[in-house]
């Protein structure tokens, strides 16, 4: 049951709570339904524009999704929204924040780095071969470029299966990939040898040329903060 709500505050915003602690108290998982929008309002005490007003704000968030047919459910858990919604009003046309995230994913690579050279699979080399491949097609595209740029690193932690890990540095490369594209374009070619020394070394599976590779990667101005944000520039 959910308890009826108190008219003191805005009644949407209780609803919400109200219906996020019906789904902790009853241990809801993906894919688990909600009470219908009737029953809803008979046990929260309110009007159907307040619980629609609710369960909007949760499908806004990643919480739950109406299905057709079916009702409202729960949806699988994920930091995209979050990580997501704070970068987006964090960088707000400033460069600082934006180096800022840059800084945290280099960080986020360079501790993971170990745990991801010991994941790889022969699979996941493949990918890393294709991304290559891809990049050297790309010409002058950044766009097409920084695509496979970020399936290449996605590929490099994905063994890791953490995802929050993921969801962050998702965010980050949401950001990156319109950033100042005129100051990148001229390194992609310094870019693409970086990346093959990274493969290089997990095909010899030898992690100091990896942990090496990685960090040469990392030291441009971009990674570093400093005045040049070349992503290549070392």
């Amino acid at each position: 049951m959910m308890n009826v709500i108190k008219k003191e505050n805005k009644l949407y915003i209780q609803a919400f709570r109200e219906i996020r602690s019906y789904i902790i108290r009853n241990g809801l998982k993906p894919g688990d339904l909600l009470p219908t929008e009737l029953e809803m309002c008979e046990m929260l005490g309110v009007s159907r524009n307040v619980l629609r007003e609710a369960i909007k704000s949760m499908e806004l968030m990643g919480m739950v999704q109406a299905c057709a047919g079916r009702g409202t459910e729960v949806k699988e858990f994920s930091l995209d929204f979050v990580f997501q919604n704070v970068l987006f009003f964090s960088v707000a046309g400033e460069d600082k924040p934006v180096r800022e995230m840059f800084g945290i994913r280099r960080m986020l690579e360079l501790s993971y780095m170990r745990q991801a050279f010991y994941a790889m699979t022969e699979n996941d080399i493949h990918v890393l071969h294709d991304c290559l491949r891809r990049m050297h097609e790309s010409g002058e595209d950044y766009l097409a470029f920084t695509e496979a740029d970020r399936l290449f690193h996605t590929t490099l932690f994905r063994g890791l299966a953490n995802s929050v890990l993921n969801s962050l540095m998702d965010s980050i490369w949401a950001v990156d990939a319109g950033f100042e594209l005129e100051k990148k374009s001229p390194h992609l070619i310094t870019s693409i040898a970086k990346h093959e020394a990274i493969v290089k070394a997990l095909e010899e599976y030898d992690y100091r040329a990896f942990a090496r590779a990685m960090e040469v990667h990392f030291s441009s101005g971009k990674y570093l903060k400093s005045d040049s944000f070349e992503e290549y520039d070392s």
